[in-house]
């Protein structure tokens, strides 16, 4: 499967010009053959959007103009294109305040119109009073291969990775926006998930200020032995790779088969029960 990742700087509240510049690096990744087209975390509105009334705007601005014009252009090159923003919660049309119920979304579209929705689980900082949290993996399905999608954050847990995995993911793409000092831990962390999930990774990261944030880029390609086979530098670029699917691990290893969920969930349960006290008690 040909991967174009478009490591570029999204500018704050511009969904249009962002939606422009998509949509262009959609065109340059067809013309190179790819199948699957990947953008950073909140790359049609930039990340810092911290006034409510802008959120909602960005949101409707999205599913009105970004979202059809970029499932044209899937059925149109034949690829799929992973892309985020704000998307309302559905279950939920309004939280405190009466503001739009809105969460931190990455969508990937395919050519045949079908869609996965994936909203971030693990809030990062100030954020978690932006947005509403989701609660489940989500995984789509892209010139046959299953396209599990995560965001930036919850890729640094191991327990979203392995349970988009589990859910049947052949491929795990985490758009992001991570910041500097972390490229280090952006190396590290997803080459390790790649190789403990037997699966490859693809981190979309994006590059630019934002704020009082510096974004380093350095998106990256890995196999499912976490081998980096492809990195962009700190520049805006389309990087471009060649990566099989994940279709069968090494016998020797068997992370996912080898697993002893019983033995595991004695110590998860109790956490679990205390974290839902928690959250009673203090409310959304």
């Amino acid at each position: 499967m040909r991967i174009a990742v478009f490591q570029f700087a999204p500018v704050l509240g511009a969904l249009e010009p962002n939606l422009a510049s998509i949509l262009a690096g959609v065109d340059r990744a067809a013309a190179a053959g790819a199948d699957l087209f990947v953008t950073p975390e909140m790359g049609l509105t930039g990340w810092t959007l911290r006034d409510a009334e802008l959120r909602a705007q960005m949101a409707a601005a999205m599913e009105a103009t970004a979202l059809p014009a970029l499932a044209q252009a899937a059925a149109n090159w034949r690829l799929g294109i992973v892309v985020g923003g704000p998307l309302p919660v559905p279950s939920e049309p309004s939280w405190a305040g009466g503001r739009p119920a809105l969460a931190n979304a990455v969508l990937a579209l395919a050519p045949d119109g079908s869609r996965a929705v994936y909203r971030k689980i693990h809030l990062f900082g100030e954020e978690r009073s932006w947005w509403l949290t989701g609660d489940r993996p989500a995984v789509g399905t892209i010139d046959g291969v299953r396209v599990g999608v995560t965001i930036c954050y919850d890729g640094e847990f191991p327990e979203i990775p392995r349970i988009t995995r589990l859910a049947g993911a052949e491929l795990i793409v985490v758009p992001s926006t991570n910041m500097t000092p972390y490229q280090a831990d952006q190396d590290l962390v997803f080459a390790t998930r790649a190789l403990e999930n037997e699966c490859p990774v693809i981190v979309a990261n994006r590059v630019g200020r934002e704020g009082d944030w510096t974004y380093f880029g350095r998106s990256l390609i890995a196999d499912q032995r976490g081998r980096i086979v492809a990195q962009a530098g700190s520049q805006e670029e389309l990087l471009i790779a060649d990566i099989e699917p994940a279709r069968s691990g090494d016998p020797a290893l068997s992370y996912l088969t080898r697993r002893r969920p019983e033995v595991y969930r004695s110590l998860v349960e109790p956490y679990a029960q205390s974290d839902a006290a928690a959250s009673g008690a203090a409310g959304r």
